[in-house]
């Protein structure tokens, strides 16, 4: 950045150019307040540094003059002093200085440059809800906004922008609080507000020529973000609105690196499952519900058989090929209120709310059958199923449910695997649906033909 440095002594002036260098700026020196003012006119300025004491006036009148020229108006100004006297500084800033700086501590100020300095101005991207009657105000906003970047929908009423809200996706809402139509620009801000309550994901800007601190009191308590006073400064309108789309995207880019983290912490990577992780968050939901209101709700286990043949005999990139066949499986099939989970290694769950054994002992024996029929990697795959169901009128959790699916999962390995076993809580019970195996079933590749069932 360009940062222009006024002071008499040809010493400090010579130092000073030498700290602007080091801390990656350009420097221009003036010896002298008139000639730094004539540095301001010939040269696109970021930043003015000037010494509280000139020769030919004081740094403070040297404010007051560069904030009179149109290149000078809204370019930071810092006064450079040795002293901290409550009553120049309040000279300077009267007179528009932008701080006052520590003198003997420069070299921290020209490396903190850009804290200072006009900022360079950004491109937004966005679609801005423009709402305002005036076709003049109109056009000087939509000029400002598009100058920025963004892409502007105007509409001259508010029941005409509300009408229009559910057509698009809009990035930020700006209208004036008195239009014309039946809904005024309050109006709109309540209904909008009402339907969108996160200040973040849709920011609010109201303007109005009525600089009325009451009304702009209600406006904030009706959910706006900003206020803007008309006429608007250009300036501070580029300032208000950048820093709601910055604050909003920057709030979007957190969102979405949370969500990352989560997805990391309970989706499965190989199948694209959730997790064991998330059986606490699904077990709260979906037991304390069953249990409040005596639903249905069962559990299908199923783990692969003979999975380590796979791997030792192919590999465990077949192996995984053959995991991800079987999540693909689970996630495409059933209904959208199933959870299906990658449990660890080769087992996998399924937990199914509102469904009573009978229907979940179906579920799983059309699993198995689609299963075999799958053939990842061109093998022939079984499971063993294990299959329970809360009981009617009772309350129970997670582990007591889970525990006897695993029960019936080990019975059925026991008696020949690719089978399905369902057992209710009562003791372990078997059902009277335990093997659904039939007589044209055959064990896959690497598998012992299985002995019939008890």
């Amino acid at each position: 950045m360009k940062i222009l440095v006024v002071d008499h002594s040809r010493v400090f002036r010579a130092l000073w150019s030498r700290m602007v260098l080091a801390a990656g700026h350009k420097p221009i020196m003036a010896a002298s307040g008139a000639e730094g003012l004539a540095r301001i006119e010939e040269n696109d300025l970021e930043l003015v540094c000037a010494s509280i004491t000139l020769p030919d006036m004081s740094g403070i009148e040297f404010c007051r003059q560069a904030r009179a020229k149109p290149a000078g108006h809204d370019l930071p100004l810092i006064l450079l002093t040795t002293k901290q006297d409550h009553d120049i500084r309040r000279a300077a800033f009267e007179a528009g200085a932008t701080d006052l700086h520590d003198k003997t501590n420069i070299r921290d100020l020209f490396h903190q440059a850009a804290r200072y300095g006009r900022p360079v101005e950004h491109a937004h991207e966005g679609h801005v809800l423009y709402v305002e009657d005036s076709p003049t105000v109109a056009r000087v906003m939509t000029r400002i906004l598009e100058g920025m970047g963004l892409e502007v929908a105007h509409f001259r009423s508010a029941s005409a922008a509300l009408n229009a809200f559910d057509e698009g996706t809009w990035d930020l809402v700006l209208s004036d609080i008195l239009v014309e139509g039946d809904i005024s620009g309050m109006g709109l801000v309540s209904r909008l507000r009402h339907r969108f309550p996160d200040k973040t994901s849709l920011p609010i800007v109201a303007m109005s020529g009525l600089d009325d601190p009451n009304r702009r009191a209600e406006l904030f308590r009706l959910g706006v973000n900003d206020f803007v006073t008309k006429p608007v400064l250009e300036d501070e309108v580029r300032a208000r609105i950048g820093n709601l789309l910055a604050n909003k995207r920057l709030l979007e880019e957190v969102q979405s690196q949370r969500q990352k983290l989560y997805d990391m912490a309970m989706i499965d990577p190989l199948t694209g499952l959730r997790n064991r992780n998330v059986l606490a968050e699904c077990a709260a939901r979906f037991f304390t519900e069953a249990n409040q209101k005596d639903m249905a709700l069962s559990l299908i286990l199923l783990d692969i058989d003979h999975f380590k043949q796979i791997n030792d005999s192919h590999g465990h990139l077949v192996g995984d090929e053959v995991l991800v066949g079987i999540g693909e499986l689970l996630r495409t099939t059933g209904r959208e209120v199933d959870v299906a989970l990658r449990f660890g290694g080769e087992e996998f769950l399924l937990v199914l709310p509102e469904c009573d054994l009978f229907d979940a002992h179906t579920r799983a024996e059309e699993l198995r059958q689609q299963l075999r029929e799958l053939q990842p990697a061109g093998l022939t795959i079984t499971a063993s199923f294990g299959v329970t169901s809360r009981p009617c009128g009772r309350e129970i959790d997670m582990n007591d449910l889970f525990r006897v699916a695993d029960q019936a999962v080990y019975q059925a390995k026991s008696e020949g695997r690719d089978c399905v076993v369902s057992r209710t809580l009562d003791a372990g019970a078997e059902s009277d649906f335990q093997d659904t195996r039939t007589a044209d079933d055959s064990p896959g590749p690497g598998q012992p033909t299985p002995e019939p069932s008890v």
